[in-house]
């Protein structure tokens, strides 16, 4: 408002002034920019909002009413005392809708997703997040068509979303992220349960969608419903043992401090019992019913009338089909009484139940209790009867519709495709007047592509070579000694047996060696891995100590990033080495996490006699001169290259440094990547 009314100030001084027509043309535009000059959202009122929006945001699954409650606080403190504050307006009631949404309301959920509409139309330019806003608000109304089976109306907002780009703008952001996988459970969930799985790039669908995910940063509650959706679409696909890897992943998640959740817990659960019903053999069927049934009773204590529904009917019908009958009686008559009480709650018994909520559920339960024999008089029979056909011309209805769309759209794919046919052919033929500068220019492309790699032909033989005369020299020193010894006359077979060994060591490090240090050598498999099993397979593998000296492993619960095997063939060098190096007194090897975030520190610590600072700086150097006596060679060399691929594959900073006095002993330390 100052800046608004200083233009108006500015105004009258240039009208009254001078007459001139530039100068009313030059206040007419100051009134212009100071009308459209948006005030300054106040940050310390704006992290009030955001902090009650993201706890909503965090409580959506676990309780939708407390994401209801914050998410009102969060508009009436707008209203109050930040109106221009438009991102936080939306986030509060894209929030509410979802919880009305998990809540069942679908009433108050569109009446949510209304708000968002008008807040979009009449403050536009006042937004920074209004488009990806809209992308999370066409999500939920795909959920909720698809609910109502309205099969097409749903697909074409997912199609709509998909061809508008939003989510491929690449604004790595919560927001973002969130759509993101909103995107893929809608469309997972769409093809799949709506559609029986009948989508021909399903396949796609779900590789795309594990291939981006691990980009998606939101939450806990994210991830199950990512991993939930996952394991719907491969289990339809056929695939159950891969769709139980992705519930067993959800088990891991729910077991983490804080993040467990009623609604994933039964939906992972009910997933869990699907998957094994069509693996007969596996398990036995009354597992699977129990499976069933804890699902259900949790979506009854969750309080969701339309996961309630889901899982009185997918309970009953295994009953059904193990031809438990009192179980699927049992379990109807709760719902039924849970119906009763809904009713009583919303005005009396009058009040029947709103057909069409859920048609693909209520389908089912009509098909259940009337395969099922449910006790029910004449009327009730015959209504049921009634609603299950209404039910059923209602879906072949939808999936007519959503038939008819997509051979609509096959027909505009085809229909364009045709269209750029006909735009390459004539841009064919005007290419042609230009082919023989395109050629010339081509030609030349390739020749410098081919000298390119020429020359990285010619720096890689360069490296090849340096490589065979390292090796072959280190070759020379470390073997030689072994050698000396095997050739002795009468020597003690027990110091035979021992020479062996450290020299089978050695050639095991120098095939390990040669296949690091070239370009195209050994294959690198990252994983994370518990640190206390390399100190486990070192401790076996190791070296027998000399007389006085203790090789000891401190316990760790430590888990690293990268290639186990390279980690443990490092680990042992640096504790044979250690060992070859003390007389008397112990070796100890340590882990701990290192300053930096997401690493960790190995040390290899020795009682020998140390080294000296021209030793540490030379000590892992390929192409250093090796002294007379040294007994460094190849297991460093290697240690050199395995913390290198480390490094190459986390960019993280990992290395190996010494630590070292002379007559103090020796510390070798090594940094690796951490979870």
């Amino acid at each position: 408002m100052v800046i608004f009314n200083c233009h108006i100030v500015f105004i009258l001084y240039l009208c009254g002034v001078k007459k001139y027509l530039f100068c009313t043309i030059a206040a007419f535009f100051l009134l212009l920019t100071g009308c459209q000059e948006q005030a300054t959202v106040d940050p310390l009122r704006r992290s009030r909002v955001d902090g009650l929006n993201r706890e909503a945001f965090v409580n959506r699954y676990r309780d939708p009413a407390l994401c209801i409650d914050l998410s009102q606080q969060a508009l009436q403190y707008i209203a109050d005392s930040l109106p221009e504050y438009v991102d936080g307006e939306l986030r509060a009631l894209n929030n509410m809708a979802f919880a009305y949404y998990q809540k069942s309301d679908r009433s108050n959920a569109n009446l949510m997703l209304d708000c968002v509409d008008k807040t979009i139309g009449l403050r536009q330019k006042g937004m920074r997040n209004g488009d990806i806003e809209w992308v999370i608000h066409d999500l939920l109304e795909a959920r909720l068509l698809q609910r109502d089976c309205r099969i097409a109306d749903s697909y074409r907002l997912l199609h709509d979303i998909e061809h508008s780009g939003v989510l491929r703008r690449n604004r790595r952001n919560m927001l973002f992220d969130y759509a993101q996988s909103e995107y893929y459970i809608t469309s997972l969930v769409l093809n799949f349960h709506y559609r029986d799985g009948r989508e021909a790039d399903v396949r796609t669908l779900l590789d795309e969608a594990e291939a981006t995910r691990a980009e998606l940063k939101v939450d806990y509650a994210q991830d199950m419903a990512l991993n939930y959706a996952m394991a719907y679409g491969w289990q339809s696909a056929g695939e159950s043992t891969t769709a139980l890897k992705y519930c067993n992943d959800n088990l891991r998640l729910l077991e983490l401090p804080g993040a467990f959740c009623l609604y994933h817990y039964a939906n992972t659960v009910q997933m869990m019992a699907l998957a094994l019903k069509s693996m007969p053999g596996t398990v036995p069927p009354d597992s699977v019913l129990f499976l069933y049934n804890e699902a259900r009773e949790a979506f009854f204590d969750y309080g969701d009338f339309y996961q309630m529904l889901g899982g009185t009917t997918s309970t009953a019908r295994y009953a059904l089909l193990t031809a438990d009958t009192a179980v699927a009686h049992k379990v109807l008559a709760e719902w039924m009484e849970a119906v009763q009480a809904l009713r009583n709650s919303k005005g009396g018994d009058g009040q029947r139940w709103i057909p069409f909520s859920a048609p693909k559920m209520e389908l089912s339960l009509f098909d259940v209790l009337i395969r099922s024999r449910y006790p029910a008089s004449d009327d009730d029979l015959r209504r049921w009867y009634s609603h299950y056909a209404d039910l059923q011309e209602y879906i072949r209805q939808n999936e007519r519709e959503d038939f008819a769309l997509q051979q609509t759209l096959a027909s505009a794919t085809r229909r364009s495709h045709w269209m750029s046919r006909t735009a390459i052919a004539m841009g064919a033929m005007t290419l042609a007047l230009t082919v023989l500068s395109v050629l010339l220019w081509l030609s030349i492309k390739r020749l410098r592509r081919e000298k390119r790699q020429l020359e990285e032909a010619k720096r890689r033989d360069v490296e090849r070579i340096a490589n065979v005369e390292t090796c072959l020299s280190v070759l020379r020193h470390d073997v030689s000694p072994f050698m000396g010894y095997l050739s002795r006359p009468g020597l003690d077979p027990a110091v035979r047996d021992e020479v062996l060994g450290q020299l089978l060591r050695t050639f095991d490090n120098i095939k390990s060696w040669t296949r690091l240090s070239v370009p195209s050598g050994l294959t690198f498999h990252a994983s994370h891995f518990d640190l206390q099993e390399v100190f486990d397979d070192v401790s076996r593998q190791s070296v027998q100590p000399a007389a006085g000296v203790v090789l000891r492993f401190a316990d760790t619960n430590l888990t690293v990033y990268g290639d186990r095997l390279l980690a443990t063939i490092m680990l042992r060098n640096l504790v044979n080495n250690a060992l070859q190096h003390t007389t008397a007194g112990s070796v100890t090897v340590t882990a701990a996490p290192a300053p930096e975030a997401n690493m960790v520190d190995i040390a290899v610590s020795d009682t020998g006699s140390g080294m000296s600072a021209e030793q540490r700086d030379s000590l892992f150097r390929a192409d250093r001169t090796l002294p007379e006596g040294s007994e460094h060679g190849f297991g460093l060399i290697l240690c050199r290259y395995i913390i290198g691929k480390h490094d190459d594959l986390t960019r993280r900073g990992c290395k190996l440094w010494v630590e070292s006095e002379p007559g103090r002993g020796t510390t070798v330390h090594a940094r690796l990547a951490a979870v």
